[in-house]
């Protein structure tokens, strides 16, 4: 490590328990497979013991940083309290009767439960734990393995054991997937051999220590942050190899008051993932090489003069060998870290080097405008926001220009500034900021600056005004938002918004014809000898689209998209959990479990978003681009039909699709239905053309021919459901409706959408849908796909 001048040390400390179980750990598979049992059904006394074991100290000697011991780390409940013992056959049935709830057990003594004598069965042990009134982990009873899989201690509970007695909060299980229960009372292996019973605590203990040395490296530290960091202490993960899923929640602890030397230390969830052979020292433990999900620490150093350079330092967190990326739970990690380098550690992928240009640095990429822009990641465009690009032709956005107090050729008040809104992560709470770091995020201050990112030139003029945009290289993609303001630096009303869609994906809005190419397909919807223009493969935001259902719910969930109110431009995030709810109370001012979560423009900060139950007007709904507003049926007394869809058939100002691309008609969607002279109804079931008509549910979205009946070209529609209300989200896994762009005649309340529905899954609709209506009011939030425009 010399030659890069960073040292890391780390040491597991502690294993509080080790069990011997020759044959059991290399076999165990998800808790609820199905599989017979082979015997069993007489009750029998099963005499126990339950302990914990004595610690293991493998930290090694260092001649660099000294990290004093921690109590915490070694320290042990009383009792086992809540001691529960728990039967399951090999399908993680529980197995009514046996078992039992045995209170509060002295550590290590003796005493018997009733069990079913059963070959190949499992069985469950766990110390819940007592705070000062109550047990950490309410009861088990009669739950089966996969309701326990569910089931998690609380967060605030664990992180708030500051003291040794406080240990005694702390939950211990063990889990034995394989064992036989004997006829003569006995606990065995399926070689045959007894098993110790030795609980695991449920929780990591953490500890990075680093120091930084500025008189080498010419940078003062200034942040540490532990980083994909799990929300929730499961009791037991549902995949042995990798967990969390990546569809849970994670975040990120931001370490306060941060000098040169230091240490933090803190109780964390367990994150195993899967070795990486790639990673054959600590210099190649990268985040090219890091298995997805996996925890690390992050170190950035500041220039002692130039403020705006910085150095960024990610330390992947695991165990001993370079390949182990896991943090497994009851286990103690100290991670020692020291930057000493003297001069610039360029060729060390670990550390990014951070000398920020501005977004308008060699960027004369001017781009048709629209409210979302694609780029790739590590792209740069500029465009004007006082234009709007339709059917080919650069048109003047006269309703922006209206806010701006045009009058003549001159602006009263024209846009002063442009600030990043918000961001995603590459995958959900994982991942890189797929627009980047601010160069300084200090909101309503002068000191904010945003312009390495996004920048504003000449924006009192109409023609020569430019926003200039450049994203992050080295994600995968996702999607953001900036925001125009008519305040200096960010402050005063937003004026407009715009979209900014990273990905690789790159259709052609010109060519009139399908291209199967996963990163240019276009779709072209030709049965019933339709004549159309070709569509995206995909929902608006997506990051990704398919031709078949996806193999698993990660990349099911990212045929998502966003979410639109009838007739606004701006885009709202789905759902994204490993959980399967159908709904989903929306927060307003807090975040809410199970969706997708936005992050600020320093990218580790969540970015919180806001509902209201009132009716917003054009210009505030623009003023208020995260917030779904909603009362009665409708977002604002002026959703009229001709938002997305003028009087002349042409895209509008309004439009939330690309140049050169629109919100689908109605008419676009009726080569899915096999009667070729179909064209709208309300509250029926229509005979479609559907790829997966058995296996709906399961593959949580239709596949749909839209060239033939029964073969050629295809495309996955993904069930995602929709915000319904301001605080709720419905019907996920049971419907999948696409926004059409038209309103219906004469009724402003109601708009079209193109609608497939399960039976059984919506009260509304209790027999299914499958159907083009113009039944759907404005206030619901659906996803959509854009057309080409001409």
């Amino acid at each position: 490590m010399e030659e890069i001048g960073i040292k890391l040390q780390k040491a597991v400390l502690i294993m509080m328990s080790i069990v011997s179980m020759s044959g059991m750990s290399s076999c165990e598979d998800r808790l609820d497979s199905p599989r017979p049992s082979t015997g069993g059904g007489k009750a029998v006394e099963v005499s126990l013991c339950v302990g914990l074991a004595d610690e293991e100290d493998a930290v090694g000697g260092t001649k660099t940083i000294t990290v004093p011991d921690d109590p915490l780390a070694t320290a042990r409940p009383d009792k086992l309290y809540g001691l529960e013992v728990w039967q399951y056959d090999r399908s993680g049935s529980f197995v009514a009767g046996k078992g039992a709830s045995l209170g509060d057990v002295a550590i290590g003594s003796s005493f018997s439960v009733t069990l079913t004598a059963m070959d190949d069965c499992q069985l469950l042990i766990i110390a819940r734990g007592y705070g000062s009134s109550n047990y950490t982990v309410g009861s088990l009873k009669d739950k089966s393995l996969s309701s326990v899989q569910g089931t998690t201690a609380p967060a605030s509970t664990i992180e708030g054991i500051t003291t040794e007695g406080g240990v005694n909060a702390m939950p211990y299980i063990l889990h034995l997937p394989y064992v036989n229960v004997t006829e003569d009372g006995r606990i065995e292996s399926p070689e045959g051999s007894d098993i110790r019973i030795l609980l695991r605590r449920l929780a990591t203990r953490l500890t990075v220590a680093w120091e930084n040395l500025p008189d080498n490296t010419g940078y003062d530290l200034r942040q540490v942050m532990l980083q994909s960091i799990p929300v929730e202490y499961k009791l037991l993960p549902d995949n042995k190899d990798s967990y969390p899923s990546p569809l849970d929640q994670y975040r990120t602890i931001q370490v306060s008051n941060v000098t040169n030397k230091g240490q933090y230390t803190c109780w964390a969830p367990a994150v195993v993932r899967e070795e990486s052979a790639n990673a054959t020292s600590d210099y190649y433990r990268t985040k090219a090489n890091a298995p997805k999900g996996s925890a690390y620490a992050t170190f950035i150093s500041q220039h002692k003069t130039d403020n705006k350079k910085k150095l960024n330092y990610r330390v992947y967190l695991g165990g001993n060998s370079s390949k182990d990326f896991s943090l497994r739970d009851n286990t103690n990690y100290i991670y020692k870290v020291t930057m000493d380098h003297t001069s610039l550690p360029v060729d060390d992928k670990r550390i990014t080097i951070i000398d920020p240009i501005l977004a308008s640095e060699n960027n004369n990429n001017l781009v048709p405008t629209a409210n979302c822009f694609m780029v790739v990641p590590g792209g740069a465009f500029c465009f004007n926001p006082y234009t709007y690009y339709v059917n080919g032709v650069s048109k003047d956005n006269t309703l922006l220009r209206g806010w701006c107090g045009l009058s003549g050729s001159t602006l009263s008040s024209p846009i002063k500034s442009v600030k990043v809104l918000w961001q995603t992560l590459e995958d959900g709470d994982l991942g890189d900021p797929v627009l980047g770091v601010v160069t300084k995020y200090a909101p309503q201050t002068t000191e904010d600056d945003h312009t390495n990112i996004v920048e504003l030139k000449n924006g009192e003029s109409l023609t020569d005004a430019r926003i200039y945009c450049r994203v992050a290289t080295n994600t995968v993609g996702g999607s953001g938002m900036i925001a125009a303001y008519d305040g200096d630096n960010g402050t005063g009303n937003i004026l407009w918004s715009w979209h900014i869609w990273v990905t690789d994906y790159s259709p052609s809005a010109t060519a009139n014809e399908s291209v199967d190419d996963e990163n240019k397909r276009v779709q072209k919807y030709t049965y019933g000898n339709k004549t159309q223009y070709p569509m995206m493969d995909r929902n608006l935001g997506a990051m990704a689209g398919y031709t078949i259902a996806p193999s698993d719910k990660l990349e099911r969930s990212k045929t998502n998209g966003f979410h639109y109110q009838w007739g606004r431009k701006d885009p709202f995030p789905s759902t994204y959990s490993s959980k399967s709810p159908t709904s989903i109370v929306v927060n307003s001012g807090q975040l809410t479990p199970g969706m997708l979560n936005l992050y600020q423009p320093d990218g580790v900060s969540y970015f919180i978003r806001k509902n209201v139950t009132s009716l917003y007007t054009i210009l505030q709904a623009f003023q208020n681009p995260t917030v779904i507003a909603a009362s009665g049926a409708t977002w604002s007394n002026q959703c009229t039909r001709d938002l997305w869809n003028d009087s002349q058939d042409n895209k509008t100002v309004y439009d939330p699709c690309p140049a050169g691309w629109r919100v689908a008609s109605k008419v676009n969607y009726l080569p899915f239905f096999t009667n070729s002279s179909y064209t709208e109804s309300n509250d029926d079931v229509q005979a479609m053309n559907l790829a997966n008509s058995s296996s709906l549910e399961r593959d949580g979205g239709a596949v749909l021919y839209f060239e033939d009946q029964s073969s050629g070209g295809s495309t996955y529609i993904r069930f995602t459901g929709y915000q319904e209300y301001a605080n709720a989200f419905n019907y996920i896994n049971g419907m999948g409706n696409l926004w059409c762009r038209e309103g219906k005649a004469g009724d402003v309340g109601h708009k079209y959408a193109f609608s497939i529905v399960l039976p059984g899954k919506v009260g509304f609709a209790n027999k299914g849908l499958r159907c083009i209506s113009g039944e759907w009011t404005p206030r619901d939030a659906h996803p959509l796909r854009c057309i080409q425009d001409r």
